[in-house]
């Protein structure tokens, strides 16, 4: 993997980790959409949910600096399928949008609800991070019901590559 700009690295994560949600949010049976382990943890919906009115609310700082402006972010849809192709056509419109800021851009001065100061570059990384640490809590709900196979967790190391691939160690 080589990035030659920052903008190139972060859609490779943002939008990675967003498609590769939605997609296997679609392996979810309806029962298992609101399932939990415990009370205090997120649903599939909910993490869903969340990742897509963030993004929706974070582009929409970027384009538009002058928060007065904005608009609350739409009502999300309920139905599963539904939900995903919002997931979808929100990594396309960052696509989109990512492939045309400029380093130029990123240092544009916004404010988040008002409070601030923060940078388009920063809006670009709380999506980073934010669809990141959604898809992890989502995965955690996925391994939990059994859709990534039955076989304890093998965590893939590094000593065991590089005795693999180089015989080090």
């Amino acid at each position: 993997m080589v990035f030659h700009e920052e903008l190139e690295a972060d859609a490779f994560n943002l939008l990675g980790h967003l498609r590769a949600m939605a997609g296997n949010l679609r392996k979810l049976t309806p029962e298992h959409w609101d399932w939990t382990y415990a009370p205090p943890a997120p649903t599939p919906r909910v993490i869903a949910i969340h990742t897509l009115a963030w993004l929706q609310c974070d582009r929409q700082h970027i384009l538009n600096p002058d928060v007065t402006t904005h608009s609350p972010v739409p009502e999300p849809p309920t139905e599963p399928e539904e939900i995903c192709r919002a997931l979808e056509r929100e990594a396309d419109e960052w696509e989109h949008l990512l492939k045309r800021l400029t380093p130029n851009d990123l240092e544009g001065d916004r404010k988040q609800f008002g409070f601030g100061p923060i940078n388009v570059r920063g809006f670009v990384t709380h999506m980073v991070q934010n669809v990141i640490y959604k898809h992890g809590q989502f995965a955690t709900l996925y391994f939990a019901l059994g859709y990534d196979g039955d076989a304890p967790y093998e965590a893939p190391f590094p000593n065991p590559i590089y005795k693999e691939a180089l015989g080090i160690g």
